[in-house]
């Protein structure tokens, strides 16, 4: 078996909290311990919800409960419609329980033929607290609290170990699955790729802009992960290497 963290456990504590593959949740690490033979081959894309009117006026969100805009309706299906025309369909839609995402994920089952009433609502996916901070912009919050010590921002530490969680649980419940499609936020989409890679991602080039409706996808075999960016250039996903630009990457949590 592989394990976000390794430990002892007692397996008849551990029976309530084993699903129906035989997947175990250690509540204490918050973590699922997953039957390696499971996986052969899972691509899991990641698509950030599109802009909402407060993007457009670049205030912080966090867990404040914005729709999308009209724009932002577009900016989905455009997106979703190329993966549409590279023939790809979802075995599953996971969605953060903010409304921009649900809606994301919605217009995502409409365009890729997957029934709505199966999209799954995963808390985990929520996007990074911002506190106090949220409904300002950046550059004021920065201003303001120039230490990076907003009141009841989630730390980045917080937040990457949180995605790193919501990317074993979702892979763990869909361990059959081939293509899973996870609808969320800029930050907690990034701190996910921070998660699975084995060095930090530089807040620098392409991986760091992951802008309102674009898709990133993670693909997971035995021999570890990669991550692509889809290039509207070439109509396809583009491998990411070692420089920011891009990596390939391997799991730890």
């Amino acid at each position: 078996m592989i394990s976000g963290g390794q430990q002892r456990f007692n397996p008849a504590a551990a029976i309530e909290n084993r699903d129906r593959f035989g997947n175990i949740f250690l509540p204490e690490k918050g973590l699922w311990m997953i039957k390696k033979e499971r996986y052969q081959k899972m691509d899991i894309y990641l698509l950030r919800h599109g802009e909402t009117d407060w993007n457009k006026k670049r205030l912080l969100q966090g867990h404040t409960d914005i729709p999308l805009n009209e724009k932002g309706k577009m900016q989905v299906d455009d997106t979703v419609c190329k993966l549409r025309a590279l023939g790809v369909r979802m075995d599953a839609i996971v969605s953060s329980p903010l409304k921009r995402a649900r809606e994301t994920a919605e217009i995502a089952a409409h365009r890729l033929d997957y029934p709505k009433e199966k999209i799954v609502v995963e808390e985990l996916l929520i996007e990074r607290g911002f506190g106090e901070g949220e409904g300002m912009s950046l550059d004021d919050m920065k201003t303001k609290y120039p230490q990076d010590d907003c009141p009841g921002m989630e730390s980045k530490e917080e937040l990457i170990r949180r995605a790193g969680q919501a990317f074993q649980k979702i892979t763990g419940v869909f361990y059959d699955a081939e293509r899973i499609l996870l609808t969320a936020h800029g930050a907690v989409l990034f701190a996910l790729l921070e998660a699975v890679s084995e060095e930090p991602i530089p807040y620098t080039g392409r991986a760091a802009c992951i802008t309102q409706g674009s898709i990133y996808r993670i693909r997971k075999t035995d021999d570890g992960i990669s991550i692509a960016a889809y290039d509207g250039d070439t109509g396809g996903f583009t491998e990411l290497d070692a420089d920011g630009i891009g990596r390939s990457a391997r799991i730890y949590l």
